[in-house]
């Protein structure tokens, strides 16, 4: 049985350092239901981000509609049949042949099942945007997880280059930072919180609040909106248009019975509401849930950050050099094709735009500052390199022409608006050109075939353009 279909919605925030794809999905989520009605809402959230959406339906012994392809995830959405959820586990494991395939669930109520076999279990109140947020924040994690291990074999298997992950920082205690006035239940919650060895700190006002925001790492907000939803609301949207707190969790703390707000809650950014009559530990759950996720990503981010040397980089742009993509990039593919998943590769080639002539050494600094902004502009498990002075290959895991249409665009746009210093202050900054074209990876073909493909469009096609011109 198919879900009710939805129009498909582009979002887009390149200042967080993320970007959400347009045109045909890369991400299936599978979304076994009994309540076809609820499974629309959540249905349409996840297609507006972005996710092809297949649904079937669970009347409590049969399972119909289950496609053979394998989801990227598996989303259950239980209201009657919670008690059959390990059933329900089963039948799918066995469906897509023991398939490590991750499951959350969104369940209507407690009940005695094993809750370890979810990835993740969101209870209500749970709006439909926060089920497909979480779903969103799961897949984009594990595609991190899985690049970086990927780039530790490279550099262990190709340039014998050993790397640790550490885990220092997720063994510190969670920062918390709560936000409003110290009503009864909200003290309740940071009582809870603090028995079990998280750091709290409170913030009375707004303006002390961002005050901490900007001075202290934090891997949560809860928010106080028992009695005023404004506030909590302002800030969460604040946040949420702020490259630093953009991936900052922020938990409103309401009343389940009164609150009003839901819809434009998560609309302005709130990652969860939290109806403050629900059991501490499942109030406290959900809090350090959220918060454990954001340590991960930042830890992860940070390794990220770490990872290379002067044998894989190029030093002057901070880019991957020639020999680390070439090696890695055929990681990637020999990695994603038997499991059917695109690979989209970009080129891009930098011309001088200036009306004087512009010397090799400013045009090779130019080079290495657009670099850093591409790689600002992308995920952190996209790889770019270096690969000449003047051209970048960036390679997109799971990513296909369609959807890096919106990269094209916002690359071009940053880099067209940049501006670069000359050596001769008289002549004043110049500006490039850029030439941009998408590949993306064959079926049967090499990643060095790939490669030769996606450099020869920008250098040889671009290079006869100017030549006519």
């Amino acid at each position: 049985m198919e879900l009710q279909s939805y129009d498909s919605q582009t979002a887009n925030n390149r200042s967080a350092g993320t970007y959400f794809t347009a045109g045909v999905p890369t991400n299936t989520v599978l979304l076994v239901t009994d309540n076809v009605t609820r499974a629309a809402e959540i249905s349409a959230h996840l297609e507006r981000i972005n996710f092809d959406v297949k649904g079937c339906m669970f009347d409590g012994e049969s399972l119909n509609g289950a496609p053979e392809s394998p989801p990227t995830i598996i989303l259950i959405a239980l209201t009657d049949f919670i008690e059959k959820a390990s059933t329900l586990m089963d039948r799918l494991i066995s469906h897509y042949d023991n398939r490590s395939i991750p499951v959350i669930g969104t369940l209507s109520r407690k009940a005695d099942i094993d809750l370890s076999r979810f990835e993740s279990v969101i209870y209500p109140p749970a709006h439909a945007s926060q089920i497909a947020t979480r779903v969103e924040s799961f897949v984009r994690l594990a595609g991190m997880e899985q690049e970086i291990m990927r780039r530790i074999e490279t550099f262990s298997e190709d340039f014998n280059i050993t790397y640790e992950l550490t885990e220092d920082a997720l063994s510190m205690p969670f920062k918390v930072l709560f936000v409003g006035k110290p009503t009864a239940e909200f003290m309740v919650v940071i009582n809870a919180l603090q028995m079990k060895n998280v750091d709290v700190v409170a913030a009375f006002t707004t303006f002390s609040a961002f005050d901490y925001l900007h001075e202290t790492q934090f891997n949560a907000v809860v928010m106080n909106a028992l009695e005023d939803a404004e506030p909590p609301i302002t800030i969460a949207s604040t946040m949420r248009r702020n490259a630093k707190l953009y991936h900052v969790p922020t938990l409103l703390l309401i009343d389940g019975k009164t609150f009003e707000h839901q819809e434009r809650a998560y609309e302005k950014g709130a990652r969860d509401l939290i109806d403050a009559n629900a059991d501490l530990e499942e109030i406290s759950g959900r809090i350090l849930e959220l918060a454990n996720y954001h340590r991960i990503h930042t830890q992860l981010k940070r390794e990220f950050s770490e990872l290379g040397g002067e044998t894989c980089l190029d030093t002057a742009s901070g880019t991957f050099n020639s020999e680390f993509f070439d090696a890695h990039l055929r990681r990637v593919c020999q990695t994603l094709t038997p499991q059917q998943s695109p690979v989209g590769l970009l080129a891009v080639k930098i011309w001088p735009n200036a009306p004087f002539a512009v010397s090799s050494e400013e045009f090779s600094m130019a080079c290495a500052q657009v670099g850093g902004m591409i790689k600002n502009l992308v995920r952190m498990q996209d790889i770019v390199a270096r690969i000449d002075n003047d051209t970048y290959l960036i390679a997109f895991p799971y990513e296909t022409k369609d959807t890096l249409k919106p990269v094209i665009e916002r690359i071009s746009a940053i880099v067209d608006c940049a501006a670069f210093a000359t050596l001769d202050k008289s002549q004043g900054p110049f500006t490039v050109e850029l030439v941009v074209d998408v590949t993306e990876h064959g079926n049967n073909e090499t990643s060095e075939t790939m490669i030769e493909r996606a450099l020869r469009t920008v250098r040889d096609g671009d290079l006869g353009d100017r030549q006519a011109s």
